[in-house]
């Protein structure tokens, strides 16, 4: 599973919106706002299992097509 603030670092770095020496920075702010306000709503990440967590995380089952 990918972690958020690697992703907001990239959305960041591809919009060109913040410094490069700031982006981390930025991601790890804005990825605690995000996780916090989830979390106040009931919306807890948890971990795949099975084909689908295999999917996701880029390693599909070899039957998963069956």
């Amino acid at each position: 599973m990918r972690d958020l603030r690697y992703e907001m670092t990239a959305a960041l770095a591809g919009a060109d919106l913040v410094e490069p020496s700031r982006r981390e920075a930025v991601a790890e702010l804005c990825a605690g706002v995000a996780e916090r306000w989830c979390a106040d709503l009931g919306h807890t990440p948890t971990v795949r299992s099975g084909e689908i967590g295999e999917l996701a995380d880029g390693e599909p089952a070899a039957d998963w097509a069956r």
